[in-house]
């Protein structure tokens, strides 16, 4: 991982998991960090100062070689998943680092793991994390890891 985005990652160390959400694409977000209000119409007013996810991409939460929750359980409905998500302590951010050269894995304090499983051909991002002062590192299986301006088109 290059050094300007594992600097960045630094910063997030030690920072408690409290927002979990996944949307109706069952993308996967996670908030770390301070709570931080939003005034644009967002699916909840409060988010974490730094924001995980994925959009597109296959997610999991394990611990001791356990699946607790997947972007393909089988549900009726999303709220399902929402509700198996609730139920899961993620603890506080340790450590980011790559299961492949296409996969995420994010570690918790609690020996909680999330991976990021991708599942895309094209250059589109597979993970990200919003961070505070409007700035988002990306994740790519073409163009690898990129740090740039969540708030403006980048270059």
């Amino acid at each position: 991982m290059e050094k300007h985005v594992q600097e960045m990652l630094d910063r997030l160390v030690g920072k408690l998991c409290w927002r979990k959400q996944v949307g109706n694409d069952r993308s996967l977000s996670l908030g770390f960090g301070e709570r931080v209000n939003h005034k644009a119409t967002l699916t909840d007013r409060m988010y974490g100062e730094w924001e995980v996810g994925t959009y597109r991409c296959a997610w999991r939460i394990a611990k001791n070689g356990k699946v607790l929750c997947a972007s393909q359980d089988a549900v009726d409905n999303i709220g399902e998943l929402n509700n198996a998500l609730s139920r899961i302590e993620l603890g506080r951010f340790v450590a980011l680092r790559h299961l492949t050269a296409l996969d995420v894995q994010l570690e918790c304090d609690n020996g909680i793991t999330v991976d990021f499983l991708t599942t895309i051909s094209d250059d589109d991002e597979c993970f990200h994390i919003f961070c505070p002062g409007k700035q988002i590192v990306v994740f790519s299986p073409i163009d690898g890891w990129k740090v740039g301006p969540s708030d403006k088109p980048w270059p």
